[in-house]
């Protein structure tokens, strides 16, 4: 390996170590609830989470990308000035989307519920966005933060520390004999997001101050951001699509089932996110000086590990994946040839490497948002045909064989625009 790529492999592993503590709360947190409320009630669980993750997307507007690549490019240029700008400029058009979706959010709430023919989402769903404004704000420090080049920093604070609070919150009311039902644990997801947002505030404040540099907004960001918003809007409905029609199509149960798979099947993924996020910040840098040989060596380097790793998580849940199941309690265990299908899509899609962060990093949004929008429409209409006649297992062949040809036509096009193929082909030389 190259020095950079050294550099990624050891930024990438306390950023390991922090994805492990945080996926191990989550999936004690999902264990601790699918024993108590059973496979319905953590399924309502999911699917309140689950749309909350698609307000913040559309609550970030893209500029999540946008600041890892000009903090990042400031910071290697030493330009504090134009970090400042950026950090104001995110600051000010985010807030703005998500006081907006929060009044939109609790008006719409009583039609979300009956959308998904569940009455009981009403209330929990209120509460769960009230913190989208401090959400909001937490995941652009976390981006701040990426862009400086701490990359498990910004790790813990857009993803995981949240969950360690939730899990901390889950046993202090197991303690206290505190009644758990969908209420109670929303709550705690509240409060815990309201936690993080001033832990990330107070990160960043240590880091750069002041936060920012007030005065006129950055108006190429929000140009830069346009596109990205539809991309990251387009591949997370990709990403929860399945959930989302099953609570539509079928009922909580199905959800409850499906939702544990997908979560044990992201142990596959979660080495690609970590990589990506240590490479995003190096690629628009070399892109800025041009310094493509170098970077093509390193895509590479970083792609052959994470075959291997794809090789050995996915041979590992095939084996294991029954008894693992089995954790959460019996009924649990129906979802395992769902497991086994979702890893074979997962597998391609950490195989392919980084070919979307790549695109979305050398300038090449708009054709990653047209390959990201074609996809959506395929894994709607396989979801639309196949839950019908399959239910959880129907979600899981259109997922999976959509995850498989999007990364597949990633690479083709990634390669057609920057030069640069992401899968290890050539690499000795």
């Amino acid at each position: 390996m190259d020095t950079q790529t050294k550099e990624v492999f050891a930024k990438s592993f306390s950023t390991v170590i922090v994805q492990i503590i945080g996926v191990a709360a989550r999936l004690v947190t999902s264990i601790v609830l699918g024993r108590i409320l059973g496979v319905a009630g953590l399924g309502d669980v999911n699917l309140i989470n689950q749309i909350i993750t698609i307000l913040m997307v559309i609550s970030m507007f893209g500029m999540d990308h946008v600041l890892v690549k000009k903090i990042s490019i400031g910071h290697f240029n030493r330009d504090y000035q134009s970090i400042g700008v950026a950090i104001y400029t995110s600051l000010r058009v985010n807030l703005i989307i998500a006081v907006l979706l929060t009044i939109l959010s609790v008006i719409g709430a009583s039609f979300i519920s009956e959308f998904f023919s569940a009455t009981q989402l009403k209330f929990p769903l209120i509460v769960a966005a009230i913190a989208l404004v401090p959400q909001t704000i937490s995941i652009v420090f976390a981006s701040v933060v990426n862009g400086f080049n701490k990359v498990w920093q910004g790790r813990l604070l857009k993803d995981f520390l949240t969950s360690l609070f939730v899990l901390m919150g889950v046993f202090f009311a197991w303690y206290l004999k505190i009644s758990i039902d969908l209420f109670s644990v929303i709550a705690i997801y509240t409060i815990s997001r309201f936690l993080t947002f001033i832990i990330a505030f107070l990160y960043v404040k240590n880091i750069y101050n002041p936060i920012f540099f007030k005065g006129v907004v950055d108006k190429t960001m929000i140009k830069m951001a346009k596109p990205l918003l539809f991309v990251s809007a387009t591949t997370l409905l990709s990403s929860s699509l399945d959930v989302i029609m099953l609570g539509w199509l079928s009922n909580s149960s199905s959800v409850g089932l499906y939702t544990v798979a997908t979560r044990l099947v992201l142990f596959i993924a979660f080495f690609l996110q970590i990589t990506n996020a240590v490479l995003s910040p190096k690629i628009a840098a070399y892109f800025a000086n041009n310094e493509l040989s170098k970077l093509t060596v390193m895509i590479k380097q970083v792609t052959f590990v994470l075959i291997i790793i794809g090789v050995l998580s996915t041979i590992f849940f095939v084996i294991l994946g029954k008894p693992i199941l089995s954790v959460w309690g019996h009924d649990f265990t129906e979802a395992y040839y769902c497991l086994v299908i979702l890893c074979f899509g997962q597998f391609i899609n950490i195989s392919t490497g980084c070919s979307g962060v790549l695109l979305i990093m050398s300038g090449n949004e708009k054709v990653f948002s047209y390959i990201t929008s074609i996809s959506l429409l395929f894994n709607f209409t396989l979801n639309l045909v196949l839950i019908s006649k399959y239910d959880i297992l129907g979600a899981a062949i259109a997922t999976s064989i959509t995850i498989a040809g999007e990364n597949i036509v990633k690479v083709i096009i990634a390669k057609k625009k920057t030069g640069i193929l992401t899968i290890p082909i050539g690499l000795k030389n």
